[in-house]
């Protein structure tokens, strides 16, 4: 089976056409969507017709599926994951035989990274198209290996070797320091990361997860932070997408942030999501 990888706009992704990911893949073909996922960061499979297990099934070209935890904020258990690694991103709520397995999700979401508050991140998240919004409600993915080299020099050589504390409901830190912490789930990880495929460094923060510099006062941290932040949000590393029925869209973790624009509350918007397990972080 042939395809065509088409840039889907400068900074980042790639569109793949000419495959039906309900078929098996050649080893031919799953090298050549490899080689363009750790080239385009972002993947865009169009027009797919997929039930739950074929999407399942193809995740699994890029490794193990990661594990989808219960979304209680504040909450660390050993008991805290599904059994089924797969879950709804939707604004509609979930009245089947299933439970548990919706994210009612409404309105705007910042630029993060997905998981990055484990000690072993999810490496690639998958969301496929079931029903969309006629306006809104856009996947914006940021590419990280541009942000990285748009620090500039001398902060970039500031910053080499540190960490940074990732924490799950970040937003509830930054409008009070004070709050308590304890049992959040949070984790230290480097502030740049080598991707462990391509080599290349990529800046490792976001504004919705990302709480402070570690080893720096407070202001510091923070002044520092807001400048990391609106680098990795600059429209010229972005990708814009515009969401339809039979969309399948991926992105590699390490090496980009994505965020959800609004969208009318009185429209359905679900997709389909599931994640692949990674590997620890290691500086860049």
């Amino acid at each position: 089976m042939s395809l065509t990888v088409k840039p889907v706009c400068a900074a980042i992704g790639a569109e793949i056409e000419g495959l039906d990911l309900r078929e098996p893949l050649e080893r031919d073909t799953r090298e050549a969507i490899l080689d363009a996922f750790h080239e385009h960061v972002l993947l865009l499979f169009r027009g797919q017709d997929l039930t739950e297990d074929q999407q399942t099934a193809f995740a699994t070209t890029f490794g193990e599926l990661g594990k989808r935890t219960v979304g209680a904020r504040f909450v660390k258990s050993p008991k805290d994951s599904y059994a089924n690694p797969v879950m709804m991103v939707t604004n509609r709520s979930d009245d089947g035989p299933t439970g548990n397995t919706a994210s009612f999700g409404d309105g705007e979401m910042w630029f993060h990274h997905d998981t990055c508050f484990y000690p072993v991140p999810n490496i690639v998240t998958m969301l496929y198209g079931m029903e969309v919004t006629t306006q809104g409600g856009l996947t914006r993915v940021a590419n990280m290996y541009r942000a990285y080299d748009n620090i500039p020099r001398e902060l970039r050589e500031r910053l080499e070797g540190r960490t940074v504390f990732q924490v799950y409901d970040y937003n509830r830190y930054r409008i009070d320091p004070n709050v308590d912490l304890t049992g959040a789930r949070s984790h230290s990880q480097p502030i740049f990361v080598r991707h462990p495929v391509t080599g290349r460094k990529a800046l490792y923060v976001n504004r919705t997860m990302t709480a402070h510099i570690e080893g720096m006062d407070r202001a510091e941290s923070d002044a520092v932070l807001d400048q990391l932040f609106d680098i990795s949000e600059d429209d010229r590393i972005v990708y814009d997408h515009q969401w339809r029925v039979g969309d399948l869209l991926m992105w590699d973790n390490r090496c980009s942030i994505h965020a959800r624009t609004d969208f009318p509350a009185e429209e359905a918007r679900i997709l389909r999501r599931c994640t692949v397990a990674g590997k620890e972080p290691v500086h860049a």
